[in-house]
């Protein structure tokens, strides 16, 4: 059994991540065979859904290794700090991505006009950026929470 340090928390965190994105995936697949709306909704979901499994299995992947690492002494409670602060810096700055993934969507969806295609993308950008920002954010917070300590 694992030692409860940062790379193991960061290996249980992502698993919500990589749930999401095979259902999307698999959500995606099937709303792919509806013309139209549910088509491009869809299509969107089975390409940001394989990305975010992607990334979530190789840092699952990573972070199992690297609470390995900790658990032998082969890393330092230091290094688990640099690494749980890069990882809240980078869910930061996909915050700020996610807003313009959002921002995006909804831009797509006021251009459409009558396109049910553009429509369907549209909210599917917007739906995959909502749920990365709620995501990112609730997990940057978590980190700043449990991993790192207030400055003096």
């Amino acid at each position: 059994m694992m030692n409860n340090n940062f790379f193991s928390f960061q290996y249980h965190a992502l698993k919500p991540l990589a749930r999401w994105g095979l259902g999307s995936v698999i959500g995606g697949a099937i709303l792919s065979l509806i013309p139209g709306f549910w088509r491009h909704f869809g299509l969107q979901a089975i390409s940001w859904g394989a990305i975010d499994w992607l990334l979530a299995v190789a840092g699952r992947r990573q972070a199992l290794l690297k609470a390995e690492d900790l658990a032998l002494g082969d890393i330092d409670e230091n290094e688990a700090h640099a690494a749980a602060e890069r990882l809240r810096n980078i869910l930061l700055i996909n915050a700020g991505l996610d807003l313009l993934y959002i921002g995006s969507g909804l831009w797509l969806i006021r251009q459409a006009g009558e396109r049910t295609d553009r429509r369907g993308m549209g909210a599917g950008i917007l739906v995959q950026g909502l749920f990365l920002l709620l995501f990112d954010s609730i997990l940057a917070a978590e980190i700043q929470r449990r991993w790192i300590p207030p400055s003096p």
